[in-house]
Formats: C-alpha cells, sequence, structure tokens
C-alpha cells in the first residue's frame, strides 16, 4: 500500500516513511533494502540526550543524503547523533565526513 507519509512517535522511538504496515495498525514501515520504501528510524534518549539512527532507507538513488540532513537539521546541537551499526559498505563514512556531528560507532 502506498500512501502519503506518515509519522509514529512513541517513547523513545520516531519512525517516518511512505509505507505502512498491513497488519491492521497501519506504522510507518522501514526495512532497510526493501524495494519501494523512503523511510528513517530514530531511537531517541531525551535523559541521555542520544539520538540514533537505527534503519534508514530510500529506494531512490541518492535520496538517503536527504534524510541524513534532515535528520542532523532537526536533532539539536547538544545530542549525540549516532550511528551504532553500519552495514552500509561506505554510506556512513562518507556521511559522518560531511556532518561531523555524526559518530559511527
Amino acid at each position: 500500500m502506498v500512501v502519503g507519509p506518515r509519522v509514529l512517535a512513541s517513547p523513545g522511538r520516531l519512525s517516518a516513511s511512505n509505507r505502512l504496515s498491513t497488519d491492521g495498525k497501519k506504522n510507518p514501515v522501514v526495512d532497510v533494502g526493501a524495494e519501494w520504501i523512503i523511510g528513517v528510524e530514530l531511537l531517541v534518549d531525551s535523559e541521555t540526550q542520544v539520538v540514533q539512527v537505527y534503519a534508514i532507507t530510500s529506494a531512490e538513488k541518492g535520496c538517503g543524503r536527504q534524510r541524513v540532513q534532515a535528520v542532523v537539521a532537526a536533532t539539536p546541537a547538544d545530542c549525540l547523533l549516532a550511528v551504532p551499526f553500519d552495514w552500509s559498505g561506505g554510506f556512513w563514512t562518507r556521511m559522518a565526513a560531511e556532518y561531523p556531528r555524526l559518530q559511527v560507532l
């Protein structure tokens, strides 16, 4: 099901996607590598001021960079912005070079 963007905010998690789950809950789907999915999922710990990029995906070439730019711009400067798992084959290393606030762990 293709729909307009949907954002789900729950304690500690923020998800947005162009597709919704089909389990009746209609939650944003952020399956890295899935066809036609454009989305992002962040884990947010406001107490320790850490925002982790749990998943980011884009079916369109070049749109991943736009997602990262949006996340960096929307994250308060005093928060640690981290990528705890990097299976990208170099994408996150390039993004960390462009956005020094972004820590690839």
